[in-house]
């Protein structure tokens, strides 16, 4: 009996080691659960994100405006409910089945679309392995693609390609109140471009129009299609140190990067496609076809100087972290032919600038800096203001609409200027009514003002120079006027009343010297 019971009691511990390791075995190697589902909008595709657990096994099945994935032992939990109305271009809802124990159907019932596109993300850094599905749309639903029609109209403008980084997927930089910087860069390009299109013969278009990624080659390539003269990238900075702070302005190099930091920074932003999730047929091979062996010294040595330029106008908008251009191997500036600048317009990571760049205020400084750059870049004639000792100062009235640089630029200064005569900051609000110092440029709204160092000698030479008038005719810009009749800018907007957002009118009449 002893023998026995001996021989039943191992007969139970070898059934109980057979039970731990099947159970240790499902676990290492079971059921996935499917975790979230998100989804993002893009002018050319709808794009749905399952994130899972682990490594996914499902089978993809495709008829007339149903997709099905069905995943093998696999789970999805409570919170994400049977049913999902998306009701987005190219898909109307997502309805998820348990079929039985192990097993996971998921309906994509889908609504005029071109192709279908399925793919698999590992996991990276925060984000968990990915299951991706992007409808791709038709092609009368693509809106931002130009027709030819319309590329030949805006090729008669000099067009600049903007470039809010980042989206989608991919947030970039996260600040300490939880601020995204594809949200704030979004935002900021939105402003830049509004203003450069307030800019006689130019015309800004964005990358990107709203919180979806695209690609590098994508960006790259719709700079090229526009045939564009300048493409600026605008991202937010971040680093571990709080204190870090201040603008910078990169170019790309083939070489090393400037220092580490830069060198850091271009590897940062060079994920952007793994963060985004970007399929291999937009991935670094296809990309690289594109770049590989097509950079002209020429075009960088463009990028340098637009970039020396930019540096000076954000001078007096914002500390600057560094006051000479970087270069860094970064892949969004991979253009052969065309200039290109990245700009970290602010820390995100700094407590201080991040509540700077989220204020609308700062966003149309900056931008109105940027678009003024642009300006100087790309004319065929530049003006230099004159200096505050030459002009003396007086004050000026605030009024409703007025900004900084708004200000700076009817007396001919700049914003810098403004923020020394009156011992401001550039975060401080200007109110209706209240009296700041300008230098006395007779560009300027002289009415409520107190003179403190008139020039009167020189204004009423100004008035006394001989004017003629002349009607606008196709094709022609402040710049190009200024040119044909050896003045300067600055001098036509004087004369005329004129700020240099106003658009210059066909069969408008204008005073020349």
């Amino acid at each position: 009996m002893m023998c026995e019971g001996k021989n039943i009691s191992k007969e139970i511990s070898y059934f109980l080691i057979i039970i731990i390791v099947s159970l240790f075995s499902t676990n290492c190697y079971g059921s996935i659960e499917i975790l979230n589902v998100r989804h993002w909008t893009a002018p050319d595709h709808t794009r749905i994100v399952l994130d899972v657990d682990g490594e996914p096994d499902y089978v993809v099945k495709e008829s007339k405006n149903l997709l099905i994935l069905n995943f093998k032992e696999a789970s999805f939990p409570k919170s994400i409910p049977a049913k999902i109305i998306i009701n987005k271009p190219g898909i109307k809802k997502i309805v998820f089945h348990h079929i039985d124990e192990d097993t996971v159907k998921i309906e994509f019932v889908l609504d005029k679309y071109q192709k279908i596109e399925v793919f698999k993300l590992k996991k990276f850094q925060d984000k968990p392995e990915r299951v991706v599905v992007d409808i791709i749309l038709e092609q009368e639903v693509f809106k931002e693609e130009k027709t030819p029609d319309k590329i030949s109209k805006l090729k008669k403008k000099k067009i600049i390609v903007v470039d809010p980084g980042h989206g989608g997927e991919d947030p970039g930089a996260v600040g300490k109140k939880k601020t995204y910087e594809k949200n704030i860069v979004l935002s900021i390009s939105r402003e830049i471009k509004k203003t450069i299109n307030r800019m006689p013969g130019y015309r800004a278009e964005l990358t990107r129009e709203g919180d979806y990624y695209v690609s590098f080659r994508k960006r790259l390539q719709k700079a090229k299609n526009l045939g564009a003269s300048l493409f600026i990238s605008v991202h937010a900075d971040a680093a571990r140190i709080r204190s870090a702070k201040g603008s910078s302005v990169y170019c790309l190099s083939t070489e090393a990067a400037s220092n580490e930091a830069a060198k850091l920074l271009a590897r940062n932003e060079n994920l952007s496609d793994i963060l985004g999730g970007v399929p291999d047929s937009e991935g670094n091979n296809e990309s690289n076809q594109i770049i590989m062996n097509m950079f002209q010294t020429d075009t960088i040595n463009l990028s340098k100087i637009y970039a020396g330029i930019l540096i000076k106008h954000l001078d007096m908008v914002n500390y600057l972290k560094y006051k000479s251009v970087q270069g860094a191997p970064f892949r969004v500036l991979k253009l052969p032919d065309i200039p290109a600048v990245l700009i970290e317009t602010a820390y995100i990571s700094n407590p201080q600038e991040e509540s700077l760049l989220k204020k609308n205020n700062f966003q149309k400084t900056l931008a109105a800096s940027i678009a003024s750059s642009i300006g100087e870049y790309l004319s065929d004639k530049t003006t230099v203001p004159q200096s505050n000792e030459e002009t003396g100062t007086i004050y000026y009235k605030v009024k409703r609409g007025d900004t900084l640089f708004s200000v700076a630029g009817r007396f001919n200064t700049k914003v810098a200027m403004l923020l020394k005569l009156n011992n401001f900051k550039l975060e401080d609000q200007l109110f209706v009514g209240q009296k700041i110092m300008v230098p006395a440029n007779i560009t300027g709204n002289e009415e409520n003002t107190n003179v403190s160092k008139p020039n009167r000698e020189n204004k009423s030479n100004d008035r006394k120079k001989p004017l003629k008038f002349y009607t606008v005719k196709k094709g022609d810009t402040l710049f190009l006027l200024a040119k044909n009749n050896s003045t300067t800018v600055d001098e036509l907007l004087k004369v005329n009343n004129m700020k240099i957002t106003d658009p210059l009118l066909y069969g408008q009449k204008i005073k020349l010297p």
